[in-house]
């Protein structure tokens, strides 16, 4: 079977760390961001494509479910799954998990747009990027959809 992408280990740092001991709920973003940068170097997006390009990735939206605490120095491991794409977005999720125990920490789904940045304007990917996307969309058609993928926010009303 086929496994969710491993796309950035990381060490929780001091500066992540608030002031209940754990890592503080807006450094969850920088794993998961980091994380993307990896893909983009995957997809044929690395610095140097970028900056011949001029093509790159830009988050429209952002949901992160936070599950277990982490503190200080702990290791970190980031996966992701593709769940779907069009010839301009991807949607991506992710699970950050402790690296030594697995234990699940949190999850992130992003939707990202390809951007030409010489207008700047969302665009279709380049060629070799949706080569590279659409082998991963059907690599990871194998993975069931994660249970709270496509859910957004709210309270249950009586």
């Amino acid at each position: 079977m086929t496994e969710p992408l491993h796309l950035y280990d990381a060490v929780v740092l001091k500066d992540w760390v608030d002031y209940n001991g754990h890592m503080n709920d807006a450094a969850y973003a920088i794993p998961f961001s980091r994380a993307i940068d990896k893909l983009m170097d995957q997809i044929g997006l690395s610095d140097s494509e970028r900056a011949t390009s001029h093509h790159t990735l830009f988050t429209l939206a952002m949901q992160m479910r936070f599950v277990y605490e982490v503190k200080e120095g702990e290791p970190l491991t980031v996966t992701g799954q593709i769940l779907e794409i069009d010839a301009k977005r991807l949607r991506l999720y992710q699970w950050l998990r402790h690296s030594r125990d697995g234990t699940l920490l949190a999850t992130c789904e992003q939707l990202l747009a390809s951007i030409d940045q010489s207008g700047p304007k969302i665009s279709a990917f380049l060629p070799k990027t949706a080569e590279a996307l659409e082998q991963l969309v059907a690599a990871h058609a194998e993975l069931p959809v994660p249970a709270d993928a496509g859910q957004g926010i709210a309270l249950k009303r009586k």
